[in-house]
């Protein structure tokens, strides 16, 4: 192994035998530089680092460019005065050498320069230990902005990215002890978005999704500054507000639900009116016993809200948790909940047929049926229609197509239109589907529509022949839904109408085959969703015939 050539800056300024030592070192392997001014100095040392320096004496004006006058911090000095000077007056890493031998000169140099190598060293380990210090200290910031990005997953919600029911129990069990010992109050409501189930089944879990979001960012903003929102399970949310009464707290309830009923979800073409129940309950009011009997409390009072018909807000009463009004309470829970497993049993009635019918006729069905439920929801919030009237109307128009295809799918797949005999069997249907659905108490709501889908407004329809108002709204809704349903889509015997010919069919039979109020609704919602492509000035020519029309039967 060749043996390190060091280098070494000998300023010549006032060392008599300069050029003698300069040889000297030379012959031992030394790499020499030589500088006779501090001018000449300092670009040596800009340019090489030196393992050592020789000078006359530490008052030598040549030192001055060096990094320290008299001692420099990094590279050793060794002093050739050409007076006695004494070691002990001189810093550390600095050396002086009185007339010395060449023996004593070339060691001093070599023990210097073996002094630099060492320092070296300990330099770049004392880099290294730095460098390992700040990779150090940034793999734990970023160990600790992992971990506070793990408890942010685990305390969130992944859809709605409110806190989820996990965190819930961790925040209410800290604002309830901290409310509870400085006597302040503290308000929880619990909100569940009715008919959640049905919106998922109509329009699509993607948009249900879209809706729990929308909600979700609904509701932390009516309860900004103080509220702090969760997502306490599926539809259900939490929103727990400090500091804030049971009067205030129901205000802010009735504010969101207002928010609901007020302002339909859109999304797209899409929209849909969605409403919420609410139950109230707060610390200083109610006297919970802990965070649990909080949450009952505000659950007792949203099944309250559910079993009074919904879309409400309810207050936690105190004077409820005994006696008969405790009986009353738990009436009413009972019957939130047999209605909502009730419900379950007739959806889940519903889709078996669905799936039934599926298997049978193919995906078409499931196109009509899904088409059809759509017109209904929209002229029947465009009336302004209660939501469980139109829930109703939409069942039974999907069991009417599931059932009738299961009965006569092999007549309605016919590529000609019906025979007489054909249209006979056709006209006995509407009992058919009495007798089936006498079955089962929970679709009364239906029964009479079903039965009497085929009735037309001016009376010469089937089965019984009932003219205007005589027919029940669901029937009448359902004969001009299914019809206008039936006009935009291919049958197996002719292509779907065009746009101008739908509106005719339905301004001419206005008054005799349809309810004639809702053909013009129909039209109003025809032309605001775009549901035909259409000129709209068709539209309104069919508007103002039908209201002609209107007016002199009035008249």
């Amino acid at each position: 192994m060749n043996k390190p050539q060091w280098k070494v800056l000998l300023l010549t300024a006032g060392i008599a035998s300069a050029e003698q030592i300069s040889n000297l070192l030379e012959r031992h392997g030394l790499q020499l530089f030589a500088a006779d001014s501090s001018t000449a100095a300092a670009v040596l040392c800009r340019r090489h680092d030196f393992d050592l320096v020789v000078a006359c004496s530490p008052e030598d004006e040549a030192i001055a460019p060096l990094p320290s006058p008299h001692c420099s911090a990094d590279i050793p000095i060794l002093f050739l005065p050409a007076t006695p000077i004494y070691q002990a007056e001189l810093p550390k890493f600095c050396s002086v050498l009185n007339e010395p031998s060449e023996e004593t000169l070339i060691g001093q140099i070599r023990l210097l320069c073996h002094v630099r190598a060492l320092q070296r060293t300990l330099d770049e380990r004392q880099q290294r230990i730095e460098e390992l210090d700040r990779l150090l200290g940034q793999q734990q910031q970023s160990m600790k902005q992992h971990s506070d990005f793990l408890d942010v997953l685990a305390s969130r919600d992944g859809l709605t990215g409110l806190y989820n029911r996990r965190h819930l129990n961790k925040v209410l069990t800290r604002e309830f002890d901290s409310a509870t010992d400085r006597q302040t109050e503290l308000s929880l409501l619990i909100l569940d978005l009715d008919f959640f189930d049905e919106l998922n089944q109509n329009a699509g879990r993607s948009y249900g999704d879209f809706v729990l979001n929308d909600f979700a960012a609904r509701l932390t903003s009516m309860t900004t500054p103080k509220g702090i929102c969760f997502r306490f399970s599926g539809e259900v949310f939490v929103a727990l507000l400090p500091d804030i009464g049971q009067e205030e707290a129901v205000t802010i309830a009735e504010s969101i639900r207002r928010n609901l009923a007020d302002k339909p979800f859109v999304r797209g073409t899409e929209q849909h009116q969605v409403t919420a129940s609410a139950g109230v309950a707060s610390l200083i009011d109610h006297q919970p016993n802990d965070p649990d009997h909080f949450i009952t409390m505000a659950e007792r009072a949203l099944f309250l809200a559910k079993s009074e018909g919904r879309n409400r807000v309810v207050g936690f009463r105190l004077g409820e948790r005994s006696g008969a009004n405790t009986s009353q309470q738990n009436l009413a829970q009972v019957k939130a909940t047999l209605s909502k497993t009730l419900d379950k049993t007739k959806k889940s009635a519903i889709e078996s047929l669905q799936l039934l019918a599926k298997d049978i006729a193919g995906k078409e069905n499931q196109v009509h049926i899904k088409t059809v439920r759509r017109y209904v929801e929209l002229i029947g919030q465009h009336m302004n229609l209660p939501e469980p009237l139109i829930r109703t109307f939409k069942n039974a128009i999907t069991l009417h197509t599931s059932i009738r295809l299961l009965l006569h799918n092999e007549m309605i797949k016919k590529r000609q239109e019906f025979s007489s005999d054909e249209r006979e069997v056709m006209n006995d249907f509407p009992y058919k589907l009495l007798e089936l659905t006498e079955l089962f108490d929970f679709f009364q709501g239906e029964r009479s529509i079903l039965l009497h889908h085929a009735e037309r407004f001016d009376g010469f329809g089937s089965p019984e022949g009932l003219k205007g108002d005589e027919i029940p709204l669901g029937a009448r809704f359902f004969a001009l839904v299914d019809a206008l349903a039936a006009m935009n889509a291919d049958r197996p015997y002719r292509k779907r109408l065009p746009p101008e010919d739908i509106i005719a069919q339905l301004t001419e039979g206005s008054g005799a085959q349809f309810d004639p109020d809702l053909v013009s609704r129909a039209l109003q919602v025809i032309a605001k969703h775009r549901l035909l492509e259409v000129d709209p000035a068709l539209i309104d020519s069919s508007l103002h015939t039908l209201g002609a029309r209107t007016s002199g039967h009035s008249s």
